[in-house]
């Protein structure tokens, strides 16, 4: 079995990202928990030997529930922004059920939450990949601090993060699919002063990561802004909306050195230009929405964290897998850098496939 090159996880991720001729590609494998409780020991044996792919893992804080399979549930939460949420299998976040802003009229007596508690969770909730998620609205400074310490001791990258969801799939998680959209055809005064409100108070969060912590290596940040085919929201909108916040947010982040990491699900190919110009320094974009041949095109720009299909990984047969893995890690390899690898595996995935994808990664990540 081929190895990857003995190099710090932090290493490489930094390398790859500022394009300083990495020994490797670096790849992540990470199985939502419905995943980890069918197949528990069974599939931490597959972490063991690979332990490289699955950074997540954590033999002594894997929780299992109930008999293996998908552990169904029906909880409502609250989170720190007053939305309410229904989730239908622990693992997933769910959907939002009640908007408190479903109607303008409420935005006087509206207030976010307060920067100086801590870091607001996306759905009232903090989802794990190998335990159970717990409840908790927002995760308090000395929590998170603590943990950005722990990741530091050990040589790990040292990642600030904000909450998935943080700007524009808020205002959705605020008013409403129909609303938001409305509201921006409509061009709504209180849109306008809602946004103005999120920037300033993600730039609060940011300043206050900066102030109480001096080697920040990458701020995360995850937005869903595309469709199957399309961006979820027209350009014009976006660049009216959504561009200017991004790039004042972004910006706070970058100001002491740090890196910006956008995940963002879907078709997004006409707003890239827009998110590199509002400094997105690494990218992650789905590849069968997007088209390889297009993200191709974004070799050199920007570093790329590559989202491997996810339904592939699901429903495919491992020799489906092994062909289309190595062909888009051959595609992609670059001695400068600039491409990563992140692996999403959700039910109905089998072993054999989990095992196949693993194998495949390591034999196909070296560049020396």
């Amino acid at each position: 079995m081929a190895k990857l090159a003995m190099v710090s996880r932090r290493d490489a991720y930094l390398r790859i990202a500022r394009f300083g001729f990495p020994k490797t590609i670096l790849a992540t494998i990470a199985p939502f928990y419905p995943v980890w409780n069918t197949y528990r020991e069974k599939l931490e044996n597959i972490a063991k030997r690979y332990p490289e792919l699955f950074p997540c893992y954590n033999s002594e804080e894997v929780v299992y529930i109930d008999s293996p399979g998908i552990p169904y549930t029906n909880i409502v939460k609250v989170d720190a922004f007053g939305c309410v949420w229904r989730s239908k299998v622990i693992g997933y976040i769910g959907e939002v059920i009640k908007y408190p802003l479903d109607d303008w009229g409420k935005f006087k007596d509206f207030r976010l939450p307060d920067p100086e508690v801590g870091v607001p969770t996306e759905s009232g909730e903090i989802n794990y990949l190998t335990k159970p998620g717990e409840i908790k609205a927002i995760v308090p400074w000395d929590s998170i601090f603590n943990s950005m310490e722990r990741a530091r001791e050990r040589g790990e990258v040292v990642s600030a993060w904000i909450p998935h969801g943080f700007l524009f799939l808020r205002l959705i998680y605020l008013r409403g699919w129909a609303n938001i959209f409305m509201d921006m055809y409509r061009r709504r005064e209180e849109l306008y002063k809602l946004i103005e409100m999120l920037t300033d108070y993600y730039l609060e969060i940011i300043k206050i990561y900066k102030k109480n912590f001096s080697s920040i290596d990458v701020f995360t940040f995850g937005d869903d802004l595309g469709g199957s085919d399309r961006p979820l929201i027209r350009v014009e909108h976006f660049k009216e909306f959504i561009y200017p916040a991004y790039r004042k947010i972004f910006r706070e982040a970058k100001s002491s050195g740090a890196l910006v990491y956008l995940h963002t699900d879907g078709c997004t190919v006409e707003l890239w230009d827009l998110l590199i110009d509002a400094g997105v320094d690494i990218l992650n974009i789905q590849d069968k929405p997007n088209g390889l041949e297009n993200i191709l095109k974004l070799r050199g720009r920007i570093a790329i964290n590559l989202d491997i299909d996810r339904q592939l990984l699901a429903h495919g047969k491992p020799s489906e897998v092994r062909e289309y893995v190595t062909k888009v890690l051959e595609l992609f390899k670059d001695p400068r850098g600039g491409f990563m690898v992140y692996c999403e595996v959700h039910p109905p995935a089998n072993l054999e496939t989990i095992e196949v994808l693993a194998r495949t990664l390591v034999e196909n990540l070296s560049l020396e």
